[in-house]
């Protein structure tokens, strides 16, 4: 074999279908939890991009992205630190941390049951 097909790294349809999922989760939570909240809609959207996007980073920077298991523990860390530091540093956001802890859970069991031909 050669090494490009040895090394998978994420591609851009991965990329997009996190952050359909992070969306759809941030929205979830919007619904679910009455404290969890964004001024408005720019906010989120940046937040999600952020997501997506370090998390495709960190993805070809290791080699945590070869096992399911991995990629679910990037998406968990990278989506609670992407909340928790936003809420912190970001005004007009208000997300407490039973409702970050739940999405990032979420968002990484999604990329531990998620095949690895999309990514």
């Amino acid at each position: 074999m050669s090494e490009r097909t040895e090394r998978r790294y994420a591609s851009w349809l991965g990329i997009i279908v996190r952050f359909v999922v992070a969306s759809f989760m941030m929205l979830l939570m919007q619904l679910i939890y009455p404290n969890f909240v964004f001024s408005n809609w720019m906010i989120g959207i940046a937040l999600i991009a952020a997501i997506s996007v370090i998390t495709y980073i960190i993805e070809r920077i290791t080699t945590l992205y070869k096992t399911p298991i991995g990629r679910g523990i990037i998406a968990f860390l990278v989506t609670f630190a992407i909340l928790y530091f936003g809420n912190m540093s970001v005004p007009g956001i208000k997300v407490p941390i039973i409702a970050n802890l739940i999405t990032s859970f979420v968002v990484g069991m999604f990329d531990i049951f998620l095949p690895d031909r999309v990514f």
